[in-house]
């Protein structure tokens, strides 16, 4: 998918660690790459995710949400970040979050959380108000 981007019917959020496999270096159709540590603590200097990442995610998935039938999340360890997206984008979306709050192997993170379901709400404010 770095390459060639998603398999039709798909999409992919990946966030990474560090900005060497950004999109700058992999181009791809229905993929969208972030970088940003698995932090919240803004007490000292981190990679944290912001309002604009987040936005991001929440036109991504808005601008394909009639194109695909599977949208694949994915991070370093698959524990903090990308269910924390998954969980942001569910509840965005007006959907039972259960499926990632009731799993023991995710920790969802809870800036990456709000920070997405804070871009979902005023993504559809924005759109009411259109």
């Amino acid at each position: 998918m770095a390459q060639n981007g998603a398999p039709e019917r798909t999409a992919l959020i990946s966030i990474m660690d560090h900005k060497r496999d950004c999109v700058e270096r992999y181009p791809a159709q229905r993929v969208i790459r972030l970088c940003f540590d698995d932090a919240d603590d803004r007490s000292f200097w981190q990679n944290l995710m912001t309002e604009e990442q987040a936005d991001a995610i929440c036109w991504f998935v808005l601008r394909y949400a009639r194109e695909i039938d599977t949208l694949l999340i994915h991070c370093t360890a698959g524990a903090s970040r990308s269910p924390a997206v998954a969980a942001g984008i569910l509840a965005g979306l007006r959907q039972d979050e259960g499926i990632i709050r009731n799993n023991p192997n995710y920790h969802p993170n809870p800036l990456v959380y709000r920070l997405v379901y804070e871009a979902f709400v005023r993504g559809v404010r924005w759109k009411t108000k259109a």
